[in-house]
């Protein structure tokens, strides 16, 4: 990851957020209402039952459905405030009802069509994990936005997973806010799941033989394997050096009419969680070891970080953060 600059500029000469607001009090203050209270925020899927929650930044979102109708509310302490609930596919958002403010397609421009695609294959759902991280959420964003990650903290196993020619084979869209990136995988990998394709023959919403992770301001990212497994991720902010990291695990098989396939389809959910938790521990030391440094640099002079093309997208993320921060209450 590439450290923020120590001072921010304004956004159109390559703004970055100001350095405190990786760790203070008054940051996170301003971020909870600002953002979390403003923006459309990923709820859930309604994978059983009709009521979803979600807490993040001090805020409570709970959220029910009743047939087609979907409502809920925002709880911060005493303060009750009722949301917004819209769907895209099967993905469900919210924000805290307000008279102005883009409409969830608009949010989630130019992705809304890909992400309701992508979200029919959120059947066949493994329980939601959570996993705490003693850093900033914002760390969080940033390290999974660093395409380049893999091959130093993920030396065995994002990287041998992915095709080695990234010039060729690493492709990364920038929208403003929001952002895609896949990469082709290695030969290896892609026949591993032609083979796990041909024993439970998977649930398919495009040929695509990539990684992709799909990044939706301020905090969401569905990632999808081989155009067939797809998982949501969420980041929820905890306080200025504490966020928690919550996601789970579609495998959207068909073929599991038998106790043997069933059987399969358990011990490849159990073994892709398992991957995914290892490639999380390798990521969380690098994000918590970021964090503790990040007060130190603020009294650093002139410490600037600098971002190359493949970053860009963090550089969004900062830029998108300060619009939004700025908007008057």
């Amino acid at each position: 990851m590439t450290a923020p600059q120590a001072h921010a500029v304004f956004p159109d000469t390559g703004a970055v957020l100001p350095h405190e607001h990786f760790w203070s009090d008054a940051a996170f203050v301003q971020e909870r209402e600002r953002v979390f209270g403003r923006c459309w925020l990923y709820i859930g899927v309604f994978d059983a039952g009709d009521a979803l929650s979600a807490e993040m930044a001090g805020l409570r979102f709970e959220v029910r459905r009743s047939g087609t109708v979907m409502e809920g509310v925002c709880r911060d302490g005493d303060r009750v405030r009722p949301l917004q609930v819209d769907r895209c596919g099967a993905l469900v958002f919210a924000r805290v009802a307000q008279d102005n403010g883009p409409t969830l397609a608009e949010h989630l421009a130019p992705y809304a069509e890909r992400l309701a695609v992508m979200s029919a294959n959120g059947i066949n759902p493994e329980p939601p994990v959570g996993i705490a991280f003693q850093a900033n959420w914002k760390a969080l964003v940033e390290n999974t936005m660093d395409d380049f990650h893999g091959s130093t903290v993920h030396p065995d196993t994002i990287h041998p997973a992915v095709h080695p020619d990234w010039r060729s084979h690493l492709v990364t869209e920038r929208h403003g806010a929001n952002s895609d990136s896949r990469w082709r995988l290695a030969d290896g990998t892609a026949g591993w799941w032609a083979k796990l394709d041909a024993k439970l023959r998977m649930r398919r919403f495009a040929e695509e033989p990539f990684y992709r992770h799909t990044f939706i301001f301020p905090n969401f990212y569905l990632a999808t394997f081989y155009g067939a497994t797809v998982i949501p991720h969420r980041v929820d902010p905890v306080a200025p050096d504490a966020a928690v990291l919550r996601w789970q695990l579609f495998l959207p098989t068909t073929r599991l009419e038998t106790p043997r396939e069933r059987a399969f389809h358990r011990s490849t959910a159990a073994y892709l969680i398992a991957s995914a938790g290892t490639v999380i521990d390798e990521d969380r030391p690098v994000c918590e070891a970021v964090q503790q440094g990040r007060p130190g640099i603020a009294d650093v002079p002139g410490v600037n970080g600098v971002y190359g093309r493949r970053e860009q997208r963090i550089l969004d993320f900062h830029q998108a953060m300060l619009r939004q921060l700025g908007e008057p209450a």
